[in-house]
């Protein structure tokens, strides 16, 4: 094979009768082999060749030489194409070529750009890729417009402030510990402002182009991505992948709760299966999902016959809408009302866009290089401090939070605080981290809905009678403290059903957290109950409102605060049962 000249022997050959010139040759993510071609005096870009792919079938090479002005169209300037390749000796390894967006040898790439100073060159060969896909990674308008124009509109809005803080998770996944791959999904009735919150976290990366999908912002469709669940989690590599409402994701109930389950799962297994047919590498990607729903997974479930599992709930968490709020929003910014907000939102996610990810990236590569094991301590403390704060909260509630949900909301909560401390966000971290905590203590309490539906007798009013119905029957054989104790340290709280006594007037009942669970369980419904009691004022509640336990003069035979534990404390019987004589108790 001759050489193009003396400055290229070592790094360049040629094929001097059809002007095609060997650049050099690389290796991916998993170390296959490629080569990189040009033709002489083009100046278009040819993205490297899999050599496998070369051996298998070599009409896309010549289709890209064509394109790039290679005038040999017989097929004998083919295969003496062919014969020079064949007759060429393997060389070292002189670029990384790059199957995905993402981190790559130390910098980002995206479709269009590669931030960050590479540890070997990159070469982009994005072909397995949906390039509409990759269109919509662009930028228009400033930051500090974006700013102006749309994060300030998101402070006050819990769920608008989620959703831009995981937009900005794919590019911290690599650097925390935690799920990799999930996905989060406000739900409730249409025209509350779901969709935008998508838009809004749409905004951070991109937009589609063209009319029709430019509506959509950012997202892509629920029921294309379930017949190409890989090639859409590998476009979103490192991002952020945004569905638009399951309403679309099939023609009916039974084919929608199908679709959203598998997608789910799908998204959830990292990696591409090998296929037989595959010529390239399988690769792995790593980023969360953000969907849109008029219905919950588990109302999903129900009415398509499908069972939700853990399994299921554990890939996609429910956000409701807020309690008391404009739809999705708690804070209308002197807007007239949501649809307002909506409008001013979506309009603004269209024109402004693609430069908070960009600089976030930029910022982030710079704090990476001159203090790595900072940037890792920085996210690592924010994720415990919002894992801290959780505790606290679902100990308080009797809820039971999944390990990999919560791990992804404490992912959410680090990626929003560096965003603020890199200054792409102007917020404040304690109410990122209020807003974020509203989010699945909000999840936690929602019924499950996947079970029986809730009728005449609703499954929270249900425990709440369950409740008066027990102080109904066993209040003869509570202790009565003004009377009598139990001897601190021989006498065990649960031996009797509860205690009664007066205190400043105001009789109580006593309970322990043992009995009260024996009553009403644990989980949503329960701690929707002690909420609801809460409130109005049956239930007695610490200065601090984290928990629903009381510290309450109970023993005798000790001294000080020795005599003391903490129980449920409940108004008296009398004024519990005004509360709820329209409710039936069970028998």
């Amino acid at each position: 094979m001759s050489e193009n000249n003396s400055s290229s022997k070592k790094s360049k050959s040629s094929v001097a009768k059809s002007h095609v010139i060997i650049v050099g040759e690389g290796r991916d993510e998993r170390g296959k082999r490629y080569l990189k071609f040009s033709v002489a005096e083009s100046h278009r870009d040819i993205p490297p060749f899999a050599v496998e792919q070369l051996v298998s079938d070599p009409k896309p090479l010549f289709a890209a030489l064509a394109n790039a002005g290679w005038n040999a169209f017989t097929t004998k300037a083919r295969n003496e194409l062919l014969d020079k390749l064949q007759k060429r000796k393997p060389e070292a390894s002189s670029f990384m070529v790059v199957t995905r967006l993402g981190w790559n040898s130390g910098a980002y790439v995206f479709p269009d750009e590669i931030v960050g100073e590479p540890k070997k060159p990159l070469q982009k060969a994005f072909r397995r890729l949906d390039h509409a896909m990759l269109d919509k990674y662009r930028a228009n308008g400033t930051l500090k417009q974006w700013q102006q124009k749309i994060a300030t509109l998101c402070e006050g809005n819990s769920r608008l402030m989620f959703a831009v803080s995981l937009a900005f998770t794919g590019p911290i996944l690599r650097f925390v510990t935690g799920p990799k791959s999930g996905g989060f999904q406000p739900w409730g009735p249409a025209e509350t402002g779901k969709t935008t919150a998508a838009m809004v976290a749409g905004s951070v990366w991109g937009c589609h182009r063209g009319e029709g999908r430019r509506e959509k912002g950012f997202a892509e469709s629920w029921n294309s991505t379930a017949g190409k669940v890989e090639v859409t989690a590998l476009a979103h590599n490192d991002a952020l992948l945004i569905l638009d409402e399951t309403k679309r994701a099939g023609k009916d109930d039974r084919e929608r709760a199908q679709v959203v389950t598998s997608v789910a799962f799908g998204l959830a297994e990292f990696t591409e299966k090998e296929r037989l047919t595959s010529l390239e590498s399988a690769r792995s990607w790593r980023c969360y999902f953000l969907s849109a729903s008029n219905l919950s997974l588990g109302q999903l479930g129900k009415q398509g016959n499908v069972v939700i599992d853990e399994a299921e709930r554990g890939r996609l968490a429910d956000i409701p809408l807020p309690n008391d709020g404009h739809g999705i929003y708690e804070e209308l910014h002197e807007f007239a009302n949501g649809e307002s907000l909506s409008d001013a939102l979506q309009r603004r996610s269209r024109k402004y866009y693609g430069t908070p990810a960009r600089e976030f990236v930029r910022r982030l590569i710079s704090k990476r290089r001159t203090d790595p094991q900072a940037l890792k301590k920085f996210l690592k403390a924010r994720r415990s401090a919002y894992l801290k704060r959780l505790k606290a909260d679902v100990d308080a509630d009797d809820l039971r939070p999944l390990n990999r949900t919560s791990g992804r909301y404490a992912t959410v909560f680090a990626a929003g605080s560096l965003a603020i401390k890199l200054g792409i966000l102007r917020w404040n971290r304690e109410r990122l981290l209020r807003a974020i905590l509203s989010c699945e203590l909000d999840q936690l309490r929602q019924p499950d809905e996947s079970d029986e539906g809730q009728g005449t007798d609703p499954p929270v009013e249900s425990l709440r009678a369950k409740l008066v119905q027990y102080l109904h029957d066993y209040r003869p054989s509570f202790m009565k403290l003004n009377k009598e104790r139990p001897r601190l340290g021989i006498d065990d709280l649960d031996a009797v059903p509860g205690y009664r006594a007066k205190v400043n007037g105001t009789h109580w009942f006593y309970l322990t957290a043992g009995q009260l669970k024996g009553i009403i369980g644990t989980g949503p419904n329960a701690s929707l109950v002690k909420h609801s009691l809460a409130n109005e004022g049956l239930l007695d509640r610490p200065k601090n409102k984290n928990k629903f336990v009381v510290q309450r003069h109970i023993f005798r035979g000790g001294k000080g605060n020795k005599n003391y534990a903490w129980v449920h404390a409940i108004q008296t019987f009398s004024k519990l049962h005004r509360s709820l004589r329209a409710i039936k108790a069970p028998p």
